[in-house]
């Protein structure tokens, strides 16, 4: 393996054409760089340069040597400041994992903005998963951090910030006679109606917030239709198939034969938004966490 510094010694005679004066940009003296040259010579088995009776020339195996010399210093250089980059969260990989209810809430992409603005050399990867497999990812280290519609498990592993509480509403075909009733809908009101819910095992946590909110006001709702997605399930709504409760910042992907009612019942009516890491997080999940911490309170109060 050739030495770094014989393939800067190496570059400077090159650049120079003269052992005299690539030694004095080197701050060594000529004997020494010239035993330097001879021995990258014998290292490789070839001659590097011609002597000149004023310098010396590059040969053409030399000229090979120089190209990649000059790309070897270069990523050699830049390590040092990579390294430190790294370790302070300014360069890498972001690992970041959602449901697909709290993928529709602006506050992510609002969140994931500020933190491009302020890490622009973090690569960031998304993932939209259910929450059990987001969970197992982000123990299994696949995943940095996740956001689901629940804290973390019991586990030593894990770690959650609460992000933010998202109002649920109802969801009502426009034809529905609750669609005209002025003001909130009282939770119980619903009990008589069918309805649509987002897929339990796409979205379990939501779908248990819903089911409890339900058992909480005194009935058990009569489900007609799952759909697969959230937004899928807008369109069972829109035929009307039935109602549903749906977090408030659905209503911004489809208004359209659907209308939306705030809820009233004994206790709010929320779907909370929760941030899972693991305890040994890396500190570009530190940097996250920080501005969920700091700036967060303006991404909460501009979207629920």
């Amino acid at each position: 393996m050739i030495e770094i510094h014989k393939l800067n010694a190496f570059v400077a005679v090159v650049e120079e054409s003269n052992i005299s004066k690539a030694a004095n940009r080197l701050y060594m003296q000529q004997p020494p760089l010239t035993r330097l040259i001879k021995s990258l010579e014998q290292e490789l088995g070839t001659v590097l340069f011609k002597r000149l009776p004023r310098g010396v020339e590059v040969t053409e195996a030399g000229r090979v040597l120089y190209q990649e010399a000059v790309s070897i210093l270069a990523h050699a250089q830049a390590i040092p400041k990579r390294v430190h980059n790294i370790a302070q969260g300014l360069e890498g990989q972001l690992h970041i994992g959602f449901t697909h209810s709290v993928g529709l809430h602006p506050f992510l992409p609002t969140l994931l903005r500020q933190f491009r603005e302020q890490f622009p050399k973090v690569t960031i990867q998304l993932e939209e998963e259910s929450s059990r497999d987001l969970i197992d990812a982000v123990l299994n280290e696949k995943l940095d951090l996740i956001f689901l519609r629940k804290p973390a498990p019991l586990r030593a592993e894990l770690q959650s910030v609460h992000v933010l509480d998202e109002p649920l509403i109802v969801a009502l075909p426009s034809n529905h006679p609750l669609a005209e009733k002025s003001g909130a809908i009282r939770l119980l009101d619903l009990e008589p109606y069918e309805f649509v819910l987002y897929r339990r095992l796409a979205g379990q946590d939501l779908f248990d917030n819903i089911l409890a909110h339900c058992y909480q006001a005194g009935f058990s709702p009569n489900i007609v239709q799952e759909a697969p997605r959230l937004t899928s399930s807008l369109n069972l709504i829109a035929a009307g198939i039935g109602v549903s409760i749906v977090p408030a910042s659905i209503q911004d992907f489809w208004n359209k034969q659907i209308v939306y009612k705030t809820l009233k019942a004994e206790s709010p009516c929320i779907a909370p938004i929760y941030a899972v890491y693991r305890s040994d997080a890396n500190v570009r999940v530190q940097h996250v966490l920080k501005l969920l911490a700091a700036p967060a309170r303006s991404i909460q109060s501009h979207n629920t």
